[in-house]
């Protein structure tokens, strides 16, 4: 075949494919920030949107489970859930509500596993494989992965996890979960009443804070037996086109401060250096270093889920007794010693995007 005509079919094949996938490619280039190429995404969204091209891969998505958000907002989620607790008489509106107490969770043994779920957005898939692995590993836990490629907060028309939490997760009722978001949440949100918020404003801000503190909230278990490991997004490589997660790592910490069955997990410090900045490798307990992230500079590379996983694992260890199973890691998957979480999260760390 000729090489023109060749040309030709490739370049019609990639304007068939970019119009089939406009409403893919807009939600990638919204989290990646704005520049030529997302003002590109938009009009060829729109252009796809006016003459209902993108219905095909619409479908597709339907068939293989994707596209199930819904525009159910978190808080009318926890009104919801309130209800269902008052009716079945787990809370007493008589009486001024106790203050929230670290939730107690019985020791697990190998014949009393502990009911464990990790999940939340894309990073999840690579550091929740390894924290499945790590968990089964103890004897003691039984694991559930639960990641969603693409997803976050910022997106619930796209996946709603407040509402998946109701609706799947919370009824096998984990012990502890353990969750992760923000890598897609750097771009412009609806709130309920339809009004826009710019990516990294004062009024974005507020609104992702309202939508996890609503979010915490409807983790807490009437009973207070569930425990909540919220891990920070990790510090970013600068140029990778994610933004604000400095900004979101500080909501999810200061709104766990006043929510004893939240605990944050501060992941930063396990892949930067001395002064908080971003590195692709680092030296484990063994004194080996290796490459903690993939060529991105976002997702974890596994030995970067090997690394996060343990000093998780170690965390967890601080509230729940897990001395009936294994809990040593090996020294080539576990950070050194040195490496600590920070007392407390700055809004702000410069250098960090």
């Amino acid at each position: 075949m000729p090489a023109g005509i060749i040309l030709v079919m490739v370049v019609c094949a990639l304007l068939i494919a970019m119009v089939l996938n406009a409403d893919a490619t807009l939600r990638k280039s919204n989290a990646k920030g704005d520049g030529w190429r997302n003002e590109v995404a938009h009009w060829v969204a729109d252009v796809s949107d006016t003459f209902k091209l993108t219905w095909l891969r619409g479908e597709v998505d339907d068939a293989l489970g994707k596209n199930q958000g819904t525009d159910i907002d978190v808080s009318e989620l926890l009104a919801q859930q309130e209800e269902v607790e008052t009716a079945d008489g787990q809370t007493d509106t008589t009486e001024a509500p106790p203050a929230p107490v670290l939730p107690e969770i019985p020791a697990p043994t190998p014949t009393n596993k502990l009911r464990f779920w990790v999940g939340g957005d894309s990073i999840t898939q690579t550091f929740g494989t390894s924290m499945q692995q790590v968990v089964a590993s103890t004897g003691v836990m039984d694991p559930t992965l639960d990641y969603r490629v693409s997803t976050g907060l910022a997106r619930p028309d796209y996946f709603n996890w407040p509402e998946h939490f109701v609706k799947d997760v919370l009824p096998t009722d984990p012990q502890v979960m353990v969750v992760m978001f923000g890598a897609n949440d750097g771009q412009g949100m609806t709130g309920t009443d339809g009004t826009v918020f710019q990516r990294g404003t004062p009024e974005w801000l507020a609104e992702y804070r309202r939508r996890v503190a609503a979010t915490m909230d409807l983790l807490k278990d009437p009973d207070n037996d569930r425990l909540v490991i919220w891990v920070g997004a990790p510090v970013m490589r600068p140029g990778s086109g994610v933004h604000e997660m400095d900004q979101l790592n500080y909501i999810y910490w200061s709104e766990a401060q006043s929510r004893p069955w939240i605990q944050y997990f501060d992941s930063w410090p396990f892949f930067s250096d001395a002064n908080m900045q971003y590195v692709s490798d680092a030296p484990n307990a063994d004194g080996v270093s290796r490459g903690l992230r993939q060529k991105d500079g976002v997702h974890l590379s596994t030995v970067g889920g090997n690394r996060l996983s343990w000093a998780v694992l170690k965390r967890i260890g601080q509230y729940v007794d897990l001395s009936a199973g294994n809990t040593t890691p090996p020294p080539d998957q576990a950070p050194p010693e040195s490496v600590m979480e920070r007392t407390e999260v700055p809004p702000e760390t410069p250098g960090a995007e």
